[in-house]
Formats: C-alpha cells, structure tokens, sequence
C-alpha cells in the first residue's frame, strides 16, 4: 500500500467515523489549510465539525485513487450523519507532503435517486486497473475535458468514446449512452443555461480513473464541477459527478479560496 494512500484512509478513518480528535495533530500539519465551504480553515475547523456532528457521523469510502506524481489522495463516498436530514456524497481530496496532510478541497451534494437507468452516485467499478497508463489516461482526460466541456464541442464526442455509443452514466439527470450526455448538454445551451467551464485546477489520476476538479457556471451561477471518468482503451466508458454551486461568500470564508493552492 502506498504510503500517501495508508495516511490518509487511517486519518479520514480514525476522525470522521472513530471521532479521533487526536488524529489532527497524528496525521495534519500545523499549517493545515482547508478549502470546503462547510470547515472554517485549519485544523479547528475539522475540530468542530466532528464535535458538531454527533455519534452518527462516519464517511463510507467506495472509491480511492492515489496520485503519487502529485502528492494527491481522493476518496469518493458518503458521509452519513454529517447533516441530520441529507446525506451528503461526492469527492475529497487531500495533498500531502513530509508525512502530513496539509491541504484538502472536497465537492460534496445531497444524495438524489438512481438514475433512469439506475445507477446510483456510487455504485460501479470500484478496483483501479495497476496496469494501466496513468499519465496517458490523465492527458487522454484532459485533452478531452478541454474540447468537450470547456470547449463545448458536443459534436467531438466520438472523439473520446467508443464507437458503439455505450457509455454508463451515474449521473441523476442523465440516462446511460453517449447520444443522451450530448443531447442534455446541446439542451442546456440551447435553453441558455450552459455548463460553461472554465479552468480546470487539479486532476487527480490514478491507473483507469481520473478525476477531474474544474470551475465554472451555469445559468451565471458559480459552480465547482467534480467528474471521475472512467477510461478503457483509451477512451472515456463511465462517469460519476458531483456538482454543485460555490457560496458566494467563499473567498471570505476561505482566504485561499475553493479551488486554489500552490499548486494552481
């Protein structure tokens, strides 16, 4: 096991379902900073929210992805008592360096129900694929993201998926096959509420996974925009997001912001 990958699991472990305060000052820096919309910056901020939550918080980990080349962990999950009526889902990602997590950003929603085709925000593949190109999937993603979402060339779909359409989406709105995620897209712009995308800060890539963590709007509304894309063969098979608005307050809240970090 990875060195970056057992610290984390055994940090987010050890505070969110064991309520391990001690883990902050075992596994967090001293100048820890934090990104979510829903922690007051450093390690106190994670400190009250636990404290907050109650006996009934835990986070169900379905998905880790390590990315060594960047110090980068991301869980995909659900945080069961986080929120007394909601259960939240989606991404966090943790940046490690000297043996200690010093930074996190995380896209959490509100669970929704399976899909049309049944698919529910976590169900899926689960296993990362070791013997695949990590570096080649992650600039296949990019390359992808930049002319299909960003660029909002839908027609290029072909370009970046297989050829007989199949395509599994675990997205709410959306039911499996390439022809659907088009057209719900062209929709949206034509209704004059696109995905409009536009920086993408941080992939996290890990053998056939990768996620991406990009900034953007719809209808003129701020959004943070979290997509783990599953690739085979070179080409995109399987997507699970998590999108959601970013308060507007953010920078005030947050001086370093939802999305920045030395790295940006």
């Amino acid at each position: 096991m990875s060195d970056i990958r057992d610290l984390v699991l055994t940090a987010d472990r050890q505070l969110f379902t064991d309520h391990d305060l001690s883990s902050l000052d075992r596994h967090f820096s001293a100048d820890y900073v934090e990104h979510s919309p829903l922690v007051e910056n450093g390690k106190d901020g994670l400190r009250h929210l636990v404290s907050g939550a109650g006996e009934g918080l835990r986070h169900d980990v379905v998905r880790v992805l390590v990315d060594e080349a960047a110090g980068l962990v991301a869980l995909h999950g659900s945080y069961p008592g986080l929120d007394p009526e909601e259960l939240y889902v989606g991404f966090d990602i943790y940046r490690v360096a000297d043996g200690k997590i010093v930074e996190h950003w995380d896209g959490l929603v509100t669970e929704t129900a399976p899909n049309a085709s049944g698919h529910t925000q976590l169900d899926g593949p689960t296993e990362v694929d070791a013997s695949a190109d990590t570096e080649q999937n992650r600039a296949f993603v990019t390359k992808a993201w930049a002319t299909f979402l960003q660029g909002q060339n839908y027609d290029a779909a072909g370009q970046f998926t297989r050829a007989d359409g199949h395509f599994t989406q675990h997205s709410a709105d959306i039911p499996d096959g390439v022809a659907n995620m088009v057209d719900f897209l062209k929709r949206l712009k034509q209704d004059g509420s696109p995905l409009t995308y536009d920086t993408l800060h941080r992939t996290v890539a890990d053998g056939n996974f990768v996620l991406t963590f990009s900034e953007g709007s719809i209808a003129g509304e701020r959004q943070f925009f979290c997509e783990l894309w599953r690739i085979k063969d070179g080409r995109w098979v399987e997507l699970w997001d998590a999108i959601g608005q970013v308060p507007q307050d953010d920078q005030l809240a947050h001086p370093h912001g939802a999305f920045c970090s030395t790295q940006d």
